[in-house]
């Protein structure tokens, strides 16, 4: 009769509770190896401190920060008005200041400055011939001017009638019903200089917090100077920026972007490091270019606005179509200061690397190198289970 077998769950209970397990250390005295293994380990340790702990400040604990930004706008401009009937080459000017081009006069995080503006004066709900930029050409066809139908541009409601251009009576045109005259057949048009807006200048106010550290900052300090003008290079503190300094770096169609208008990011970078005099710290300023005036579908930015009043007991409007630049002032970034958890952790996650000075090594005296024979031997040991049989 054979031995009665342990019981396999006492067996494992041991080896795992009362069993201690090493690893098995194998000394290869060879001098190339062992200078490689140490120049890999010198490498890693480099890394670790130049790398992780100092270039990253792997040593110190981070916070983004929270804010919000009020910009201002100064600036004078001679616009030329325009009128698209009037087959005069010789436009008159006018004077615009941030009144005129500061629409709306204040947001948060955010400016608009208008470019570019389509006037439509004493409109009045009538009927009137379409505008020939809505080309609805008829020519005595009333088939397409089906009456009561919304027209394309949303103007206004078709009349059913096909009659003579406001603004070249050769041309049949679909009546319509609505405020009259349509923006664009008798319109005005306003255009701000290129060289004046260059010159205009932004002011931003900025405060932000990081609320980890308790640590208030803004970019406006006590010996700031709001003569200077903000420049990436010889005057980085600067809250005043020119806004020629800002377009003069963006690859794209200038005259276009004024015309039509766009979307531009203002992103202040604040990189802080809480180890020294929180006053060193102040924003680094980058501009992106999100939409441009050049784009093929839907270029630019616009928006309308009415304006309304009675005269001789009949309703009018002014109509003003505004294009121009929109500014959106972001914040980014991370303050950082010390921490000794974050430092063993950051040295902890470095360590983690050594283990590669051992696997080249490794690689090398099991796959490469001419002892690799004994080198294994010594190195692996082979394990045959023996197979069982039933009695």
């Amino acid at each position: 009769m054979s031995k009665k077998a342990s019981n396999p769950w006492t067996s494992f209970i041991s080896s795992t509770f009362f069993t201690y397990s090493t690893v098995k250390m194998v000394e290869v005295p060879n001098s190339a190896i062992a200078l490689l293994n140490r120049v890999i380990q010198l490498v890693i340790c480099g890394y670790i401190a130049l790398y992780i702990v100092w270039y990253q400040r792997g040593y110190q604990e981070f916070q983004e920060p929270r804010g919000t930004s009020v910009a201002k706008v100064k600036g004078v401009s001679s616009v030329s008005v325009k009128v698209p009937s009037s087959p005069s080459t010789n436009y008159s000017r006018v004077v615009w200041d941030t009144t005129e081009y500061g629409l709306p006069p204040l947001e948060n995080n955010a400016f608009f400055i208008a470019t570019h503006q389509i006037v439509t004066y004493d409109q009045s709900d009538s009927r009137c011939p379409s505008a020939l930029k809505s080309k609805l050409f008829c020519a005595n066809k009333t088939s397409i001017c089906k009456e009561g139908k919304p027209t394309p541009s949303t103007s206004g409601f078709f009349t059913g009638k096909c009659v003579a251009s406001f603004e070249n009576s050769s041309i049949s045109v679909c009546e319509i019903s609505g405020w009259c005259p349509e923006e664009m057949s008798a319109s005005t048009d306003l255009q701000i200089s290129l060289h004046d807006l260059s010159n205009f200048t932004i002011f931003i106010k900025t405060s932000v917090t990081f609320q980890r550290f308790n640590i208030n900052l803004r970019n406006i300090g006590d010996n700031t100077n709001f003569s200077c003008r903000y420049h990436p290079v010889a005057d980085q503190r600067c809250p005043i920026i020119r806004v020629g300094d800002i377009l003069e770096g963006f690859h794209t169609d200038i005259p276009a972007l004024i015309k039509e208008g766009g979307v531009i990011e203002i992103e202040q970078q604040w990189e802080c490091n809480f180890d020294y005099d929180k006053r060193l710290c102040y924003p680094r300023y980058l501009f992106h270019l999100l939409q441009s005036g050049d784009d093929k579908q839907s270029p630019g930015i616009n928006y309308r606005t009415a304006y309304k009043y009675r005269f001789d007991n009949t309703t009018y409007r002014l109509l003003s179509k505004v294009h121009g630049l929109r500014f959106v002032i972001s914040i980014s970034g991370r303050g950082g200061r010390f921490h000794a958890l974050q430092l063993f952790l950051a040295i902890g996650s470095g360590i983690g690397y050594m283990v590669i000075a051992g696997l080249v090594c490794d690689f090398i005296m099991v796959h490469v190198h001419k002892s690799r024979n004994t080198f294994r031997a010594g190195k692996v040991s082979l394990v045959r289970p023996t197979e069982t049989t039933s009695s």
